[in-house]
C-alpha cells in the first residue's frame, strides 16, 4: 500500500521551499502519486487482463476499464470486516442473518474520483511539467511555469489527498464467476469473468513475454470455443504450415522485415510489411 500521508508530507515540504524549481517537483511528485494510484489498482487484476488489453494508457481509463470489465468495486470506497462468531453448520440465508452476526473492522479500501484524478493529473502536467509550443503572439520561452499557478494547484491536490489518506487496504479480483484455461504456449493461466462472455472477445496472453491471443466465442450448450489468434505461411522447404502469433505482426510498420525460421526443416522466410490491394468486383 501506497503511504498517502508520507506521500502528503514530502509534497508539502517541497511547497515550503517556495522556489519555482521545489514546486516543479512537487507537481512531479502528485502527478507520480496519482498514477501509482490508480496503476496499483490494476496491477491487481492483473491476472484477468494483459496491459495488451487495456484500451487506454492514461491512469483513468485503466481503472475503469478495470471497474468495467473485471471488478466493479475497485474504485470504490468500503468496510471488510471478518466475524468474530463460529458458524457452524447452516450459513445464514439472507441479508438480515449476515447482519446479525458479529464482525471485527479489518479494514477499508478508500474511494477515488476519477475524474478528479484525471483532471489533478492533467493540470499538473499542463502548469509545471511541459513547456507550451510557441506561436507568433508567444514571448520568451520559460523553463518554468507560473509560481502562483502551480503552488494552487498542487494545494489543491493535497487537499483531495487527505481523504484518501485512511484507506489501508485495497481488494482486486473478480468476485463473480470466472472462465479460464492455461495459454497454450507458455501455460499461463487466463482468466476472464464470464459477465464479459456474452459475445466474443480477443484474450491475450498476461504473460508480457508472450505474444499469444485467443478468440474466446460463446456457445449455446453454456460452453465456450478458444481459437488461437494466427497467420498461417507455407514453408517454402517442407511444405509444412507455419503458425505465427497475430501479434507479432501488431507493430510491424511500412516496408518492416521479419524473419521466421521453420521448425521442422530450419528454412527461413521473410516477411516485409506491405499494402494489400484488394479488388471488390
Amino acid at each position: 500500500m501506497l503511504d498517502i500521508t508520507k506521500r502528503i508530507k514530502f509534497i508539502e515540504f517541497l511547497l515550503l521551499e517556495n522556489t519555482v524549481e521545489s514546486l516543479t517537483y512537487a507537481a512531479l511528485e502528485g502527478r507520480l502519486t496519482i498514477e501509482y494510484l490508480c496503476y496499483k489498482r490494476f496491477k491487481l487484476s492483473y491476472s484477468y487482463i494483459s496491459a495488451e488489453d487495456l484500451k487506454n494508457w492514461q491512469p483513468k481509463h485503466v481503472v475503469k476499464q478495470i471497474s468495467e470489465e473485471i471488478n466493479e468495486n475497485i474504485n470504490k470506497g468500503f468496510t471488510l470486516s471478518i466475524s468474530t462468531e463460529s458458524l457452524s453448520g447452516k450459513l445464514p440465508a439472507n441479508k438480515e442473518e449476515f447482519e446479525s452476526v458479529n464482525y471485527t473492522p479489518i479494514g477499508n479500501q478508500s474511494a477515488i474520483n476519477l475524474n478528479k484524478l484525471h483532471s489533478f493529473w492533467h493540470g499538473l502536467s499542463n502548469v509545471a511539467l511541459h513547456i507550451p509550443v510557441p506561436n507568433i503572439d508567444s514571448g520568451d520561452i520559460r523553463i518554468y511555469g507560473d509560481r502562483e499557478i502551480i503552488k494552487k494547484k498542487i494545494e489543491n491536490l493535497l487537499v483531495y489527498l487527505l481523504t484518501l489518506k485512511e484507506g489501508n487496504l485495497l481488494m482486486g479480483g473478480s468476485l463473480g464467476k470466472e472462465f479460464s484455461f492455461n495459454c497454450f504456449a507458455c501455460e499461463t493461466l487466463i482468466k476472464k469473468p464470464f459477465k464479459l462472455l456474452t459475445a466474443p472477445i480477443i484474450a491475450n496472453c498476461i504473460n508480457p513475454k508472450c505474444n499469444e491471443s485467443y478468440l474466446i466465442e460463446p456457445k449455446k450448450n453454456s460452453e465456450h470455443e478458444i481459437t488461437r489468434c494466427i497467420i498461417k505461411f507455407l514453408c517454402l522447404g517442407c511444405k509444412k504450415d507455419l503458425e505465427i502469433p497475430s501479434n507479432v505482426f501488431k507493430d510491424l510498420k511500412f516496408q518492416q522485415q521479419l524473419n521466421i525460421f521453420c521448425g521442422e526443416c530450419q528454412t527461413s522466410q521473410t516477411v516485409i510489411m506491405r499494402p494489400l490491394v484488394k479488388n471488390n468486383f
